[in-house]
């Protein structure tokens, strides 16, 4: 989609601090991080909608949470997704936060 901020960061016209990316999904930092660990996690194509998200995608972005967590030598980790008016950018995204204290929540 040619105005959406998240499709340009896949084509590269908009950097990102990328931390990591598979031939479907892309994993890169918040520009606005609310934990200690804060990144984001989408799919390259674009979906609005869950609705329009094949299970396949689905299992990819479950295994790549999994991937990271692994990586950052993460105990626990949160998953946020906001959808249709909650969603600052139309684009499915899912922000992955971890590094939380108790006090936090």
């Amino acid at each position: 989609m040619q105005d959406c901020v998240f499709c340009k960061i896949v084509s590269g016209v908009i950097p990102a601090a990328k931390v990591t990316e598979t031939e479907d999904i892309l994993v890169f930092k918040d520009n606005e991080p609310s934990a200690p660990t804060h990144f984001l996690i989408i799919p390259k194509k674009h979906f609005e909608s869950f609705s329009d998200v094949s299970n396949d995608i689905w299992i990819k972005i479950k295994e790549m949470m999994l991937q990271l967590a692994k990586a950052h030598n993460l105990k626990a980790f949160r998953i946020v997704s906001n959808w249709g008016d909650y969603q600052s950018v139309k684009h499915l995204h899912i922000h992955f936060t971890a590094g939380f204290t108790k006090k936090d929540y």
